[in-house]
């Protein structure tokens, strides 16, 4: 997929001044109390790859007052509903199932936008449509987290790859603390709150990582090899020990052309790749065409990265413990 960098910058915004040292305090803390932790839990028995994932807390529904949040995805809205909890009114503008490459924006979301407290979006060009959005509507006068910004960037043809989330630890590194400053500068009156949650919440994303990380110890290393339909994949890929060997569609929204594909079956053929993945937002028509041409029999076209879906995926920890599960059952 071809992504613009489109990083809003806010550095002169009072609001933002606040919530960045809000962050700051936090990861300070947050880095001393794992620590501790770590020492703590030297005794701690472990536990087998196919113990239950860990789940969010059940979210408890808005209190009267709570603020409201927009975010531009489901992926998102399911991360600050567990800091937030019952302090807000947490809304995605793509529904679940959609994809920001191919979301059209709706009338209705402007005014969704104007109601909007927070609004929460990932940035490095994953929904640039909501620069737009904000130019029709609010002006963009709505305090705004960019969970993406300063986090590192692996590049995809030369641009920056935005999916960060589908790495636990850059999740529990950066998006936590800024959704935890966003939300303390926007309701400051319950600031130790989101801190307590945001806490009880990296606790939970980093025992889901000791998990998937042990599934994926049951690989074959030299079966560690992806091919999928779009390029969501490589800070997976990085993370967990995987070699991405190919990717379908590039330019989401675009055909591949025939000369592609070829020389991608090639590559497929002399990798000796064992599975093509493809992701439920998606027309599995293309994955399983390669599959075929390549020789390749599993085919799996249910993977979920910029959305959720249906249980166990409707959660981010969910959405991650089935994407991991599935690639490992495919390539073991």
């Amino acid at each position: 997929m071809t992504v613009r960098h489109a990083q809003r910058s806010m550095r002169h915004s009072p609001a933002t001044k606040m919530q960045a040292s809000v962050v700051a305090r936090w990861v300070v803390s947050s880095l001393v109390a794992l620590a501790m932790l770590a020492v703590g839990g030297r005794g701690a028995v472990a536990q087998s790859p196919e113990a239950a994932a860990p789940m969010s807390l059940p979210i408890p529904s808005p209190a009267t007052g709570a603020i409201t949040v927009v975010t531009t995805t489901t992926v998102f809205a399911d991360m600050v509903r567990n800091v937030a909890r019952e302090h807000a009114d947490v809304v995605s503008i793509i529904p679940a199932g959609v994809g920001p490459e191919d979301y059209e924006p709706r009338p209705g979301d402007i005014q969704l936008l104007a109601a909007a407290d927070l609004i929460v979006s990932n940035g490095a060009g994953l929904d640039d449509f909501l620069q737009r959005l904000l130019e029709s509507g609010t002006g963009g006068a709505t305090p705004q987290v960019v969970l993406g910004a300063g986090i590192p960037t692996l590049t995809t043809d030369g641009e920056p790859n935005p999916h960060f989330w589908l790495d636990p630890t850059l999740v529990a590194q950066y998006y936590v603390p800024a959704i935890v400053g966003g939300l303390s500068s926007a309701d400051p009156a319950h600031a130790a709150e989101y801190d307590a949650n945001g806490r009880a919440y990296v606790t939970q994303i980093e025992a889901l990582d000791t998990r998937l990380q042990a599934i994926v110890a049951t690989i074959p290393v030299a079966d560690r090899k992806l091919v999928t339909f779009h390029d969501a994949f490589p800070y997976l890929a990085r993370h967990f020990g995987f070699e991405l060997v190919g990717v379908i569609l590039r330019n989401v929204g675009a055909e591949p052309n025939a000369g592609d594909l070829a020389a991608l079956v090639d590559t497929v053929k002399a990798s000796g790749v064992k599975a093509v993945f493809g992701e439920a937002q998606f027309n599995p028509a293309l994955a399983q065409t390669l599959a075929e041409e390549a020789g390749v029999t599993n085919v799996v076209t249910d993977l979920y990265t910029d959305s959720l879906g249906a249980a166990p995926a409707d959660t981010y920890l969910g959405m991650m413990s089935f994407d991991i599960e599935r690639i490992a059952d495919a390539l073991r």
